[in-house]
């Protein structure tokens, strides 16, 4: 959608996140990995996944 981080790419995202939990390693797809770090990298979601570590897991 352009230039702009849109809704579209937050849930990308995530759903991109959940792929190491079904063995599928996105350094198959070079551009992709770029994307999910590109993502990582903002600050609102550096800030996110670190109050994400925070919280203690559920047992």
């Amino acid at each position: 959608m352009g230039d702009d981080f849109m809704v579209a790419d937050a849930y990308l995202f995530t759903v991109l996140g959940w792929m190491p939990g079904f063995s599928i390693d996105l350094n198959r797809w070079p551009n992709t990995e770029a994307y999910t770090q590109l993502v990582a990298n903002r600050p609102s979601v550096a800030s996110a996944h670190a109050r994400e570590a925070e919280i203690p897991p559920v047992e």
